[in-house]
Order: structure tokens, then C-alpha cells, then sequence
């Protein structure tokens, strides 16, 4: 090609390259900045930790990239893709505790300061109660004679510390100085939800334990489990491990429960179906509630003849269970739900954070889908998030309220995909 010819191509490649939509540069131009900020110490800039930044598309999750704090606790994270499909997040882990940010999206704002707020660590319990403890009895399958139970607790830490609890027993108690949750003997089928993904969990004389931490502000953890019987009524035992402000036992109306220390409030609906609510309120730890649960349907030919069965082997089961369920869940999406919950302040009393208990019922109830299929579950969440589309369209639901369901709704869909992925 003669010289003429090359200036001619050259000319034509300049064009191209001015005349290119905006958007074809816009890709790697995002940026996420901010500081690494201590809430126990009036939010003083923390020095030398390690700020991870993570990346969330089409349904996977990963760490992206990490750096180390500077002296004023500054971090900076460059060329960041802005494709509306990728969500970001900050993340930490301090002295055993770990901190997320909310997620962050640069499609609209490709640059956004987003500060990150520890806490110094604590061993102490004396700052933590429970606000609001929901039970909730699912229909008992006749079939194997078992019934399904879905326990939701919001914690409310009222100091400046976070609560870091050990599983280490060798402390003189024979318990370790952690998160307990009692279980009923015979429970099996243990399945950890909110609260847990990210830590780790030990089957104890009385339930489990995790070393899951408590930011200043509301926390919650939901789990549930299987209950076997061999009579038409079960005497469920629910131990008290921390102070709690409002206890709350829901029964389907096809059965019956009474208890001595819980009132029945009548007939209340939870996700459109009935059920009967018993409550009682200002328990202290290391109290014990029985409800005496009545009209299970008894499947005979599962009865042994003794009309007994072993604890040990289902206690056995639900500790690997514990722990299977632990190591399967995806940390990402845990880490940023965690830091909306931890937003809560520092100032809310006990009684605050006890409102709401229509909803708290309606995520004990919800825990049941666990027992769906992968699948079941992948197309239940998908429906939620199309109804949710579709209430913001008519303005049923505010922008802030939308966003914040939308984004918890699709958290649960990507642990759900991982989840999948690591099976």
C-alpha cells in the first residue's frame, strides 16, 4: 500500500475512534473510595487493615481486589466496570467480627465515597438481649411423623462494642462464651439461615453455639429444624439463653397449644395462613417455657414398640448438619446484609426494636421454603421479585422500600445459586 493509502487508513481508524459512543469508555471508569472508621472511638480512621472489594454479576459472587488502609484510614479502588449488572461491596474482618458495606451499583454515579464503620471487640453479654423471639410450627407431615419448627430472634446490642463470642470450651463452664440457641431433644435436620453464613457453629448439651458476631445496633438469626413425635401431643421445651422482651409461639389452628407461661393472644395471620399465637413478655436467662402441643396426626406404622426412640443418633445428625450448612452457605451476601442490620443505633433501648411482629412472623414463617428443592426455591424468589417489579410500577411501594426488598430478595437468590454451585 502506497503512502497515501496508509494516511488514508490511519484517518479513517482517528474517526472511528473520536466518533465512538461515550458508553464504549465508560466501562472501566468507576471508582469506589472512602474510610475505614472505628464507631468505638468516635469514628477514628483505622490504620493498616485490609479493605476487600468484592463483585456480584448474574448470580456469582467474588473477591475482587484488597488493599491496606493508609495513615489517615483511607482506601481507593480504580477502573471499576459501571455495567448496571455488577454490584459492589466493601468488606473486613476485625479482631473476629466481619463488616460489609451496603451494596454499591457506579452505573449512575460511577464515582462514590463509601465509608466503612467498625467496632472494637467485646466478650462481654452485658449489653445484649434479645428483643423479639418468634417459634413457629409448621403443618406436621403425617407421613414420618415429624413436624418442622422455624425459630427467628432480632438481637439488640445497646453498647459501643461488638459482642465476639469463642467456641473454645476449655473455660471452665463446659460452654463456650458464645451465641446459644436451644434445641429440643431429638431435633434434627438443623438448617442455619440469617445470621450465621461466614461462622461457625458446634452442637452443646442444650442446642448449638456460634461464634457469629453482634455489632452495636439490631442483629437477626433465623434457623429450623425437625421435631420427631410418637403421640398425638408433643411437650416442646424452649430454654432461655439471653434476656428476652417478647416471646412468640405461632401454631397452625388445625392443632392446639396451651402453656402456663404463655397467654394466648387468638388467632393472627402470617404469610395468608392461620395461626394461633401464644406470647408472654421479660424472660430472664436460664428460664425454662413449655407449650404443650395437641392433635398431631400419628402415622402407627412408624411407632417402634417400645414407643421410644434414641436421641443420640438425631443429635449425632443435626452437630454435621450444623456444620454442613455453615460451610455451604456463600459469605458475600451474607457480608452485606449484615451491615444494614448493623446500622441500627447505638442509643435504641430493649422495647425499640421489639415492634414489628407481624413481620418477624412472616420470616419465621418463610423459613420453612428451605425444605423446597433448590429449584422450587430459585423460582419462588424469582415470582417475589417480579411482584415487587410490579408493586413499584403502580406505586404501592415507595422507592426506598422497593430498592431495599429488591436487594435483599436478590442476596437470597445468589446465596441460593452458590449454594447450588458448591453442591
Amino acid at each position: 500500500m502506497n503512502r497515501s493509502g496508509n494516511i488514508f487508513l490511519i484517518t479513517i481508524l482517528v474517526l472511528s475512534f473520536l466518533f465512538l459512543p461515550s458508553h464504549a469508555f465508560a466501562a472501566s471508569k468507576g471508582r469506589i473510595y472512602g474510610q475505614l472508621l472505628d464507631g468505638t472511638n468516635h469514628n477514628a480512621p483505622v490504620v493498616g487493615q485490609s479493605v476487600t472489594l468484592q463483585i456480584a454479576q448474574g448470580g456469582g459472587a467474588r473477591d475482587l481486589t484488597k488493599m491496606t488502609t493508609d495513615a489517615h484510614g483511607t482506601f481507593s479502588f480504580s477502573n471499576l466496570d459501571t455495567d448496571s449488572s455488577i454490584s459492589y461491596a466493601l468488606f473486613t474482618d476485625y479482631e473476629g467480627a466481619q463488616y460489609t458495606s451496603a451494596l454499591v451499583q457506579l452505573n449512575k454515579k460511577p464515582v462514590q465515597q463509601v465509608n466503612l464503620t467498625i467496632y472494637e471487640a467485646t466478650t462481654s453479654t452485658k449489653n445484649i438481649a434479645i428483643v423479639q423471639a418468634t417459634i413457629l410450627f409448621q403443618k406436621p407431615d403425617a407421613a414420618k411423623n415429624s413436624v418442622t419448627v422455624s425459630e427467628l430472634y432480632v438481637f439488640q446490642n445497646v453498647g459501643m462494642e461488638t459482642y465476639v463470642g469463642s467456641l473454645n470450651t476449655g473455660n471452665g463452664t463446659g460452654k463456650p462464651n458464645a451465641l446459644l440457641f436451644s434445641l429440643p431433644v431429638g431435633a434434627r435436620n438443623v438448617s442455619l439461615s440469617d445470621g450465621f453464613n461466614g461462622y461457625h457453629a458446634i452442637a452443646v448439651n442444650t442446642g448449638f453455639a456460634s461464634d457469629a458476631a453482634l455489632p452495636p445496633g439490631s442483629s437477626e438469626f433465623s434457623f429450623s429444624f425437625d421435631i420427631p413425635y410418637t403421640s398425638s401431643v408433643y411437650d416442646f421445651r424452649y430454654d432461655v439463653m439471653f434476656p428476652t422482651v417478647e416471646l412468640s409461639l405461632l401454631v397452625p389452628t388445625e392443632l392446639h397449644a396451651t402453656s402456663s407461661a404463655l397467654s394466648s393472644q387468638g388467632v393472627t395471620t402470617t404469610n395468608n395462613h392461620p395461626y394461633l399465637l401464644l406470647q408472654t413478655q421479660k424472660l430472664l436467662a436460664g428460664n425454662e417455657v413449655h407449650a404443650e402441643i395437641e392433635g398431631l396426626p400419628v402415622n402407627q406404622a412408624l411407632i417402634p414398640s417400645d414407643n421410644s426412640i434414641n436421641p443420640t443418633v438425631p443429635w449425632l445428625i443435626a452437630g454435621l448438619l450444623v456444620m454442613l450448612a455453615v460451610l455451604a452457605v456463600t459469605w458475600f451476601l451474607y457480608r452485606s446484609r449484615r451491615q444494614s442490620r448493623s446500622r441500627g443505633k447505638a442509643s435504641t433501648g430493649y422495647s425499640k426494636a421489639a415492634n414489628g411482629k407481624t413481620s418477624q412472623a412472616a420470616k419465621a414463617a418463610s423459613i420453612s421454603n428451605k425444605g423446597n428443592s433448590p429449584r422450587e426455591q430459585e423460582q419462588a424468589l424469582l415470582r417475589e421479585l417480579l411482584a415487587l417489579d410490579k408493586s413499584f410500577e403502580e406505586g404501592k411501594i415507595s422507592k426506598a422500600v422497593y430498592q431495599e426488598k429488591r436487594a435483599k430478595t436478590k442476596a437470597r437468590l445468589r446465596a441460593l445459586l452458590s449454594e447450588k454451585e458448591a453442591l
